[in-house]
């Protein structure tokens, strides 16, 4: 009887927020697919024209596995109380109920793995019109996508971070702060040498 109820509220749970997973998934795709994104949420600038020169053409699906994440770390901790609950009233064995928590508890820790490295991937980086601005892309814990507009001499070159030592991940480092983003070369896709190389430096 336990089981059933909480299988149905853990079916219910997973109806109402897989639909926000699918709004969010396809809003987010079709962003993607523009090479020119107006954008005005820096400060004292407005309708600003970005071109997207660096793309990681896996960031859709790693948001997808991220938010994926999430919810299936929210329906096992649901399920910790009732099954606590109903091994104190001696329905359920202590097994199950120790099961139960080692599984939320796991998920919880892959969960903070998981989401922790997807927020520092960067999806997209586009150069401003002007050549003043960059826009790096990211996702945050919630699979969001954030942008984050900096000026272009605030961004470290790989030559001078000395970052650029052939590996998967590099590091993208400023200098107005020490939080780090991470970017791809080896899957990523380039599709502008010339603004990638002023921006970053030449590899």
């Amino acid at each position: 009887m336990a089981l059933i109820a909480v299988s149905r509220a853990s079916s219910f749970i997973s109806a109402l927020r897989w639909n926000r997973v699918a709004a969010s998934f396809c809003s987010f795709l079709t962003a993607s697919k523009h090479t020119a994104v107006p954008d005005s949420t820096h400060a004292g600038s407005a309708d600003l024209q970005f071109t997207v020169f660096y793309r990681f053409p896996y960031i859709v699906p790693a948001r997808f596995i991220q938010r994926l994440k999430i919810y299936q770390t929210g329906v096992v901790v649901t399920a910790v109380p009732p099954t606590i609950y109903y091994y104190k009233i001696g329905e359920i064995g202590l097994e199950p109920c120790v099961g139960v928590v080692a599984v939320s508890t796991l998920a919880l820790t892959m969960l903070y793995i998981v989401a922790n490295f997807f927020q520092r991937v960067v999806g997209l980086v586009a150069l401003s019109r002007d050549q003043k601005l960059v826009r790096l892309s990211h996702l945050t814990f919630f699979g969001g996508r954030n942008d984050v507009i900096v000026p272009v001499d605030d961004i470290m070159p790989f030559s001078d971070s000395g970052e650029w030592t052939g590996d998967i991940f590099v590091k993208v480092r400023r200098y107005s702060t020490s939080d780090t983003l991470y970017m791809t070369l080896l899957y990523g896709r380039i599709e502008n040498a010339e603004a990638f190389n002023q921006v970053f430096g030449i590899v």
